[in-house]
Formats: C-alpha cells, structure tokens, sequence
C-alpha cells in the first residue's frame, strides 16, 4: 500500500486536497461538511463504535453508494472527522503573554475534547496530520516560545501538555459514564486549571 492511500498520511492529505479543489457540487446537495456533521452527531450520540458507513448513510437518508463518493472508507471518514473536531479549537490572541496563550489553548483544547469525548481515543495514535492538527500544533509550539522555552524544551512540554489534556478528558468520560462509582468524579474545571499552572510554574523553575 503506497503512503498515498493511507489515510491521515501527509501524502494522503495532499490528495485529499486536490480531489477537494477538482470536485464539484453534487445534485443531491450533500456535501462533505454534511457527511462530517452527521457523523460527529452519531458518534457524540452512541460512541465511536456505532460510526459506520452504512449507519451514517442511513443517518443522512441516502446509500453507502452516495456516501462513498465523498470518504472511501470508515478509515477516511475517521481522518477527516477528527480534523474537523480539532477545527473546533478557539486559538489565542497572539499578542497575548506567552503563558497566557498556552494556559489558553490547553483549556480551550480540553473544553472541545469534552464535548466529544468519544472522538478521544482516534487522537493517541498515528500522528495527527490534518490541516488543522498541524495549525493548533503549531499554534501550541509558538505560545510556548513565547513563553520563553528552547525549541527543544517547547517541543517536549507541548506533548506532555497534550498528554495532559488527553488525560483529563479520558478521565472525565470515564467518570461520568454509566456505571461509574461515586467516588470516582470527573475533575473540575479548577482542579484542571491548578494541574495546568503547577505544570507551567515546574517548566519555568527549570
């Protein structure tokens, strides 16, 4: 398989984008921001799980044949879908502190995580290539030279934080999920934003 048909690929991606500027308006008026739509609507709904492209084909009242004029494969359809999810994130002012953007960006990451926590497990594997992956990545590498860091200390703290964000959402979803023990509650907003500057101050000290 050529790294061209592997979805999420950087080769895949520059394709995507040339079939999206070749492509024209379909008859029937569905579109591929319709299909991600609906698609994030199922998955929010009944879990990452329950997305396939006949559910979905379904969904939007039409066959798997439409459907796959705009993704060819559950794959294709993930890749794009988690894209779309982090095309949600709100990016910082740029002329704000340093600091300021990276307390920002980390807890407007983490707010549109939680508002689809099914989404979350599609994020901790291949890199993550889309176009606007790459925009918040690098939007979180910028703040953090901002801040003051070497590149490669900015580099390793913008993981970690990730990591961190990831981690919190995960454990959010699994509190708050059917079943969970009482004792076992979602942290709040305030204990997040306390790991975040404990985290921060640790990186200043050195």
């Amino acid at each position: 398989m050529s790294a061209a048909s592997v979805p999420g690929s950087a080769a895949w991606w520059r394709g995507h984008e040339e079939r999206l500027a070749r492509r024209r308006p379909h008859t029937d008026g569905l579109t591929l921001e319709v299909v991600l739509t609906e698609a994030l609507a199922l998955v929010d709904a009944e879990g990452m799980d329950a997305l396939t492209v006949r559910a979905l084909a379904t969904r939007l009242g039409t066959g798997s044949s439409t459907l796959y004029r705009h993704v060819a494969s559950r794959d294709e359809l993930l890749v794009l879908l988690v894209d779309a999810v982090l095309g949600e994130v709100r990016l910082p002012d740029p002329e704000l502190p340093g600091r300021e953007r990276v307390e920002q960006l980390s807890t407007e990451l983490r707010r549109v995580l939680r508002s689809h926590p099914h989404v979350v497990p599609a994020l901790s594997g291949s890199p993550i290539l889309g176009p606007n992956a790459m925009r918040a990545s690098a939007c979180g590498l910028d703040n953090l030279l901002a801040a003051g860091h070497p590149p490669e200390r900015a580099r390793a703290a913008y993981l970690a934080l990730l990591d961190y964000v990831l981690g919190s959402v995960a454990f959010d979803a699994a509190a708050e999920s059917p079943g969970a023990t009482h004792d076992r509650r979602p942290r709040s907003d305030d204990v997040f934003a306390f790991g975040l500057t404990t985290f921060l101050d640790g990186l200043e000290r050195g």
